[in-house]
């Protein structure tokens, strides 16, 4: 049974590691720290699979690791203050799964919200997640995953009227 659950892991991490960058990438802007991320979940999944009681909610405990993982990150980060502008990449990197042409505004105003209200909207709508998943993936009630989806729509509609004015 062991081995089934392994074999079972690993197949959801390669299924989903795409989304899971995504999702990682939403939160750090850089690819090197996402990638980063993502070699983070991809460990504690490996390290920790035999704790999954049940294979149907593999993808929402995967999601989980992430969205904890990529929360790490923004704690740990949110300290760090470049000290020179020689620091700051002149550039910005924009990643290309998620340039759409027009929807650009949306992905921008949504990379603006909250964190807890990005990460429903993007595992929602990027990731096509239920939101009985989101709400497993986040650790969040179920209701809660409603609020915040229904509050970041507003959000979104007020930063998208602001930029059209």
């Amino acid at each position: 049974m062991t081995n089934e659950k392994y074999e079972l892991t690993v197949a959801c991490i390669t299924k989903n590691q795409d989304s899971i960058y995504r999702l990682a990438y939403s939160y750090t802007k850089d690819r090197d720290k996402a990638f980063d991320i993502v070699q983070n979940t991809v460990l504690r999944a490996l390290e920790n699979y035999e704790r999954v009681k049940d294979s149907a909610s593999l993808r929402s405990w995967l999601f989980r690791i992430a969205v904890n993982e990529a929360n790490r990150y923004v704690v740990k980060n949110q300290r760090e203050i470049p000290t020179e502008s020689s620091d700051m990449p002149e550039e910005t990197y924009i990643e290309k799964a998620y340039e759409r042409g027009d929807e650009s505004a949306v992905y921008e105003a949504v990379t603006r919200l909250p964190e807890d209200m990005k990460t429903v909207v993007i595992l929602r709508y990027f990731e096509e997640m239920e939101l009985k998943e989101i709400s497993e993936a986040t650790g969040a009630p179920l209701s809660t995953v409603k609020s915040r989806l229904y509050a970041a729509h507003r959000r979104i509609e007020r930063m998208l009227k602001e930029v059209k004015v």
